[in-house]
């Protein structure tokens, strides 16, 4: 999926009932105008490596999980 479009990986998500964990701010602004899709985790963090990011975000995954569990389908995730 890293090379489809954003239409691509929203339905795709959608029909397969899976989330889309980005830092694209155009799935958030998208999930907010429609109030309906899949859920989405909007990673909010500067620039960084890919490894320093896996990293980090093995921090932060325990409440990811708890929020999403809580029946959240929008969760901003902020550095």
């Amino acid at each position: 999926m890293g090379t489809a479009s954003d239409r691509v990986i929203w339905v795709f998500a959608l029909q397969s009932r899976t989330v889309i964990v980005t830092k694209d701010e155009d799935f958030a602004a998208r999930k907010k105008m429609t109030g309906g899709g899949p859920t989405v985790v909007w990673i909010r963090l500067p620039n960084t490596r890919r490894q320093a990011l896996l990293a980090w975000f093995e921090t932060v995954l325990p409440d990811v999980i708890t929020a999403l569990e809580r029946g959240e389908t929008l969760a901003e995730v902020i550095w």
